[in-house]
């Protein structure tokens, strides 16, 4: 039987993690729907276009009037209609978005097969990040094939009853993407005078957030050779708390930007001598760009980056925060991340991933 598969993405960082395999079919010549979501719109879109990747189905599914659950419900209904239109039987989501918990529902509940990439991360507390675990916990119980980024995902899917014949340890294809990125637009790593920061997760919006612009605040002051340079996210509450720490006061070595195209990101974040973020995205990143990365979370689903002493979590305690930073900033041996091997894998992760879904 001949199998249709389609893959799935609705926001930004699920398309950096599926493009390397979307990438690999085009390389082998093999057929895949391309489904854009919609759930993030604008932005994604010039991703797209900066990849030459072009859709075959945009659902356009996203309403500033939705609820969560709005949005759930009109994402299986437009995926159940298109699945079924289109006869597709193989369907591939990446992470743990509402586009990947919708795709996996549909994909149950119509008899269709079910591949879930960067499967098993998992934190203590299901509400942490919300929604994002109990998304991806739920996720791994109707996957036909959880494919793992590292062993400890790997293990994490073993505890939780998954069987070890619908688990494949792959690496995380942002590895293979970082790889493509650098070759292809000719990328050095440095490490110049200056800091790249980025904040916008849920749990920090409020008291958090306020207390981490204090502390880079109080950093930019006291180090007025070096260049702060925060890229906001596009969240109006998010831009409202950071800007209100800095609205009577701002250091001229501070740099606020708009959300940078991903290209220019990893320009920054190659060029920096130090990262700071809430991120995951950021937190896989940084390894293959041999970035130390301070984290402005109490916990992080990706503790390799923890184990292999890329990344510290210092949440939104400004004394840490400050604390963290001057261990690091002067001490070449401190600021230049060296490991045996990349924590999250060796950038041949869209390879397995696409024999297993040829199999």
């Amino acid at each position: 039987m001949s199998h249709k598969i389609a893959i799935i993405y609705g926001t930004r960082p699920e398309f950096l993690k599926v493009f390397p395999v979307i990438n690999q079919f085009h390389l082998q010549n093999k057929d895949i729907l391309i489904v854009n979501t919609g759930q993030h719109d604008d932005l994604l879109s010039k991703m797209e276009e900066s990849f030459d990747i072009k859709p075959d189905f945009r659902l356009s599914v996203q309403s500033l009037d939705f609820t969560n659950s709005n949005l759930i419900a009109k994402l299986i209904n437009s995926l159940s209609d298109l699945i079924h239109k289109e006869n597709i039987t193989k369907i591939v989501a990446q992470g743990d978005t509402f586009s990947v918990l919708a795709s996996s529902i549909v994909a149950l509940l119509e008899k269709r097969k079910f591949y879930h990439i960067e499967a098993g991360l998992r934190t203590t507390d299901i509400r942490m990040p919300f929604p994002e675990e109990y998304n991806r916990r739920v996720v791994s119980l109707g996957s036909d094939v959880n494919f793992a980024p590292t062993t400890l995902s790997q293990n994490n899917l073993l505890k939780e009853g998954i069987p070890s014949d619908k688990i494949l340890l792959t690496g995380n294809t942002i590895v293979d993407m970082i790889q493509y990125i650098l070759d292809k637009e000719n990328i050095e790593i440095e490490y110049q005078n200056k800091v790249f920061i980025t904040a916008h997760r849920r749990e920090n919006i409020g008291k958090p957030l306020q207390e981490v612009s204090q502390a880079i605040k109080e950093l930019a002051t006291e180090n007025p050779t070096v260049t702060f340079e925060w890229a906001l996210h596009p969240n109006p509450n998010t831009r409202k708390i950071i800007l209100d720490v800095f609205q009577n006061e701002k250091p001229e070595n501070l740099i606020f930007t708009e959300p940078l195209p991903y290209l220019e990101t990893i320009r920054k974040m190659a060029s920096a001598k130090l990262i700071i973020s809430d991120s995951g995205g950021i937190q896989e990143e940084a390894p293959s760009l041999k970035k130390r990365i301070l984290i402005l979370r109490e916990e992080t689903e990706r503790p390799e980056v923890l184990d292999c002493n890329c990344g510290i979590l210092v949440g939104h305690d400004l004394q840490k925060i400050k604390s963290e930073f001057y261990k690091i900033w002067d001490d070449e041996k401190e600021f230049m991340f060296k490991a045996d091997k990349n924590p999250f894998g060796d950038g041949k992760a869209s390879k397995l991933i696409l024999k297993a879904l040829l199999q």
